[in-house]
């Protein structure tokens, strides 16, 4: 496929822990944690992930 659009739904799954800014490295919701000296995706800080659980348990 050249230049078309991909659906929505196709992708793996999502972590929960994207639906907050991550207080570590400050990525904004929904972006990716990244290591800040090169701009490499990470996986969810602790942090991040602790504030997500937070959030859905205030809710």
């Amino acid at each position: 496929m050249t230049g078309a659009p991909r659906p929505a739904g196709l992708g793996g799954r999502r972590d929960p822990a994207l639906a907050v800014a991550c207080p570590h490295c400050r990525t904004a919701a929904g972006q990716a944690c990244v290591i800040p000296a090169n701009g490499r995706r990470t996986k969810p800080h602790p942090s991040r992930t602790a504030a997500a659980q937070e959030a859905r348990t205030a809710a």
